[in-house]
């Protein structure tokens, strides 16, 4: 049995990346996968590049966060101003951003792995575009199937991150209109597509009365006849030490960062 901890959206949050390493371990985690936007808009940037350097995840792919220190770096007009503001605290508060930027450009936007024979495909978005909002919760099927085109045809599982919703969904690639009457299921075609939800910033509201604040990540076991087991975990932390540390650090648009934890 594998398991596989899958972790995306640190988004500038050490402690609830702590949250998540100190409950995989528990869980008997044999590899770790990281699918995206490591840093920013949360205050945290150099420790966290240690931290993820400590988890030593054997995929790393490059998010939109990822383009957006990128192409700040090298000073690319195409970043909107209110996130190069944001990029300019990350630039300054890492010791050396030159060596990171050239590591973290060696990131794929995608790839696909093989565990006991069961094919997964990994994004941090689509397979071409680490961004945009055409698979979020609202997606239709047709979008969804978009996960499973060109060299990813013939993929079991498609897992991806950016939406900041832990959701599982199948996609029946031979129906995509999901008005289809009298349907012929023996023509079927399901693929299972996982999102992994967010380890520093969520977005998900369970209930009215609660906005989501925990660190969600994605546990996947993979048994040696192929069955899997996803887990949608959710581990609660103390996220007062990021605020303190937003507020002590004058991190730009801080009251907006610290209002995405509140109902």
């Amino acid at each position: 049995m594998e398991k596989i901890a899958i972790f995306s959206d640190v988004h500038g949050n050490l402690s609830a990346l702590n949250a998540f390493f100190d409950d995989a371990k528990k869980c008997g985690a044999t590899d770790y996968w990281f699918l995206g936007d490591l840093f920013g808009p949360g205050p945290d940037v150099e420790e966290l590049w240690n931290k993820l350097k400590e988890i030593n995840p054997s995929v790393l792919i490059r998010g939109n966060w990822e383009d957006f220190f990128i192409n700040s770096l090298h000073q690319n007009s195409k970043v909107p101003t209110n996130i190069k503001t944001i990029e300019r605290y990350i630039i300054n508060h890492l010791k050396d951003p030159d060596k990171i930027c050239q590591e973290i450009e060696q990131y794929p936007i995608s790839t696909e792995k093989t565990i006991n024979d069961v094919k997964i495909g990994l994004s941090h978005n689509l397979p071409y575009d680490n961004q945009g909002d055409s698979l979020s919760i609202r997606s239709s099927s047709k979008n969804l199937a978009e996960l499973f085109t060109g060299k990813r045809k013939n993929i079991d599982i498609a897992i991806y991150a950016h939406i900041h919703h832990p959701t599982m969904r199948y996609v029946d690639l031979n129906c995509l209109n999901q008005q289809v009457a009298n349907y012929d299921y023996s023509l079927a075609d399901e693929r299972l597509v996982l999102n992994i939800g967010s380890i520093g910033l969520p977005f998900d509201k369970p209930t009215h009365l609660y906005k989501e604040c925990r660190a969600e990540y994605l546990l996947l076991e993979v048994g040696d006849e192929g069955d899997v087991y996803p887990r949608l975990k959710r581990i609660s932390y103390n996220n007062s030490p990021t605020f303190e540390k937003a507020i002590k650090n004058d991190l730009p648009f801080k009251e907006q960062y610290i209002n995405n934890f509140e109902l």
